[in-house]
């Protein structure tokens, strides 16, 4: 990088003149920044135009050029009691529908009695048995759950050193047997033995004040010795292992209060005795006196009275078609549990505690989602009042009406018939005083809905004139050749609003005679004024055009905007005579023909407009590809210039500088003979 001096030797102001010598560069790079803004105005401006282009050809294009706009249809009954709720298709026929409904689709419900205010009597248990006493099959925890230890395992490991020195970890699987009596002790016992054959120096036994298994570790061997009168003492101990016990599984862990990370059972390191490890509580046998507890969501099934392992069974639809879902209980399913299991059983299910009672139905209505709700043992469901006597069954049912003297069946309620979509929310047929059945027929009268179709006709030339306006103002913008692009500097003296006035000027102009948008246009008011031949059930051909149904261009002013005689809406052309909506009533085929195929013709064209190109992407009608590689040629541009200028900028630094010394020079060589002559 050149060492920039100022002109200390020769007093001049060297960045000014500098500055001004290299002007003319800094111009060139300014004048490339502000085309490259420039480009990217425009291909702003078109994108935005972009945007509304497709949303007219998506839009209202798309449904003007729809023969089934034309086709729209509306219906009146005479029901207005709302036994029905009725709407037309456009392949609806016209005339006087007839229409009674004999069964409306239901869900199935089943609804239990009432446990609100039921209670139950709870058992709670602690510790305090001695083993010896406690037969296992007496074992429960403190919910009052069954445990069993039987066939339940745990591993004991340590760590050996061989006579190498080389350390290696031993394990031993211990197995809960039965033992001779069916008492926990017997169980601790054959624990013991195992423990022995295996060579392990531990014990187990059952700490009765924390119903839990202990373990004792016996390895460590007192060292002795005397103290200054000379008693025997223990120094300290020596010998020892540390054992950890681990539970083989989950099961294992939770029936006998061990852990699956381990529990270490250290070695002895002081005088207290053989460390003693208490697992987690695991069993419990002493009872707490009963008490009575409310029935809740969270309430036990066992707590009720109904058996552990009682199954439930939902049998779901009808013939080869039903399907059958099974739960069974455990000590932990409560009421809000087993409601949830029900709701993954075919049908949706839940226990509302306010009420006491379940709430249960089938998940979509008609004769195939019909249930039935068993159980195992009869208590299993008189308890939670869903047997028959207690609860409320309502089947499920099928729709069933009878259309123009045809009857039908179906699970929905919603129908679809003739064009017709309805849906039935009643019966037509009532009994009189003798029980006697008495239908009386809805009548639905169809018709072509003339102000859908008008409003059709109406909203897309009101986005074909907007569209035309918009794209007329950017085509007949008016110049902006005496708006230069603003320089920095030339920003720096103007405020914000000038700044935004000028560009904004710019910017409106960027696409006046635009070539793609003249054709656009061209091709748009070309198309419409277009005609088509159709030829009438008459045979006689004839040629129609927008012109034929009262649709006309305006003056020359409006650039090819678009009325409708008799329009309401327009002022100008609201007195003419509505030859529009006569059409849709007197001539429809000729008019859908007409609109149809005009609407298809500038569809089409639009679709060329939008193919990709080497110019242009898909789905754009500008060219922007094409102004994107200017908008990056732009890019390499400024940067070939800006470094010449830098090049340039550098020479006249180096220049000046070379300047500078030599003047300093010869300011040095002047004070020196200065001083020769007493200067």
């Amino acid at each position: 990088m050149t060492t920039r001096l100022t002109g200390l030797a020769s007093g001049l102001d060297t960045e000014s003149i500098i500055t001004q010598l290299v002007s003319g560069h800094k111009t060139k790079v300014d004048s490339a920044k502000n085309e490259q803004k420039k480009m990217q105005w425009k291909k702003d401006a078109w994108s935005a135009l972009n945007t509304k282009l497709y949303s007219f050809y998506t839009g209202a294009l798309s449904k003007f050029q729809s023969a089934g706009s034309y086709k729209a249809k509306k219906v009146e009954a005479t029901d207005k009691s709302g036994k029905v709720t009725v709407n037309a298709s456009n392949s609806a026929v016209n005339g006087v529908h007839s229409l009674s409904v004999l069964q409306v689709a239901s869900s199935a419900y089943l609804t239990s009695g009432s446990l609100k205010g039921n209670s139950y009597k709870t058992t709670s248990y602690k510790p305090g048995e001695d083993a010896s006493r406690m037969m296992l099959s007496d074992l429960k925890d403190s919910n009052g759950y069954d445990v069993s230890v039987v066939g339940k395992s745990f591993d004991v490991s340590y760590k050996v050193t061989d006579a190498d020195g080389n350390e290696s970890t031993m394990t031993k699987t211990i197995t809960a047997n039965a033992g001779v009596d069916g008492s926990l002790q017997g169980v601790i016992d054959d624990m013991n033995q195992q423990l022995a054959d295996s060579g392990i120096d531990m014990k187990v036994s059952y700490n009765a004040s924390k119903g839990a298994l202990q373990f004792t570790n016996n390895t460590a061997q007192a060292v002795k010795g005397t103290d200054e009168e000379g008693n025997e003492i223990i120094t300290g101990y020596e010998g020892g292992l540390d054992y950890t016990v681990t539970a083989s599984d989950e099961d294992s862990a939770k029936a006998l209060g061990l852990s699956t990370k381990g529990n270490v059972v250290s070695q002895q390191t002081n005088d207290t005795g053989n460390n003693i490890a208490t697992m987690n509580n695991a069993f419990n046998l002493t009872s707490v006196s009963d008490t009575e507890a409310i029935i809740t969501g969270s309430t036990k099934l066992t707590d009720m009275g109904i058996a552990d392992g009682t199954t439930y069974t939902i049998k779901v639809g009808t013939g080869d078609k039903q399907k059958e879902y099974n739960f069974t209980i455990d000590q932990t399913t409560t009421l809000s549990g087993l409601a949830k299991q029900f709701s993954q059983m075919g049908v949706n299910a839940s226990f509302d505690a306010k009420q006491g009672r379940f709430f249960i139905n089938s998940i979509d209505s008609g004769a195939d989602y019909n249930f039935e709700l068993s159980a195992d043992n009869e208590e299993g469901l008189r308890a939670l009042g869903l047997d028959a006597k207690n609860s409320t069954k309502e089947d499920a049912r099928d729709a069933i009406v009878k259309y123009n003297g045809a009857t039908f069946q179906q699970a929905s309620n919603n129908f679809s018939l003739n064009g017709l979509n309805f849906t039935v929310n009643d019966v037509t047929t009532s009994k009189d005083e003798d029980g006697n059945v008495k239908d009386t027929p809805i009548k639905m009268t169809v018709s072509t809905d003339t102000d859908a179709i008008y409003n059709t006709v109406k909203d897309f030339i009101k986005e074909y004139n907007s569209l035309i306006e918009e794209m007329n103002k950017l085509y007949n913008a008016a110049s902006a050749k005496d708006y230069k692009m603003l320089s920095d500097d030339d920003k720096e003296a103007m405020d914000e609003d000038e700044v935004k006035e000028w560009e904004d000027k710019i910017k409106s102009s960027l696409l006046r005679r635009d070539g793609t948008i003249s054709t656009l246009l061209s091709t748009m008011r070309t198309t419409l004024n277009g005609s088509v031949a159709y030829t009438g059930t008459d045979g006689i051909t004839k040629k129609y055009s927008l012109n034929s149904f009262g649709i006309s261009t305006g003056t020359w002013s409006e650039n090819g905007k678009l009325h409708i005689a008799g329009d309401p809406d327009d002022a100008e052309y609201s007195s003419s005579k509505d030859k529009l909506k006569a059409a849709i009533e007197n001539n429809p085929d000729a008019l859908i023909n007409t609109l149809s195929t005009l609407g298809k013709n500038l569809y089409t064209s639009f679709q060329k407009a939008m193919k990709s190109n080497d110019y242009s992407s898909a789905l754009t009608f500008y060219n922007d590809k094409e102004m994107d590689k200017q908008i990056n040629s732009y890019e390499d541009k400024i940067d070939k210039l800006t470094e010449k200028m830098n090049k340039v900028e550098d020479r006249y630094y180096k220049q000046f500088a070379a300047m500078e010394t030599a003047m300093a020079k010869l300011q040095s060589t002047q004070s020196s003979f200065s001083s020769y002559f007493g200067g």
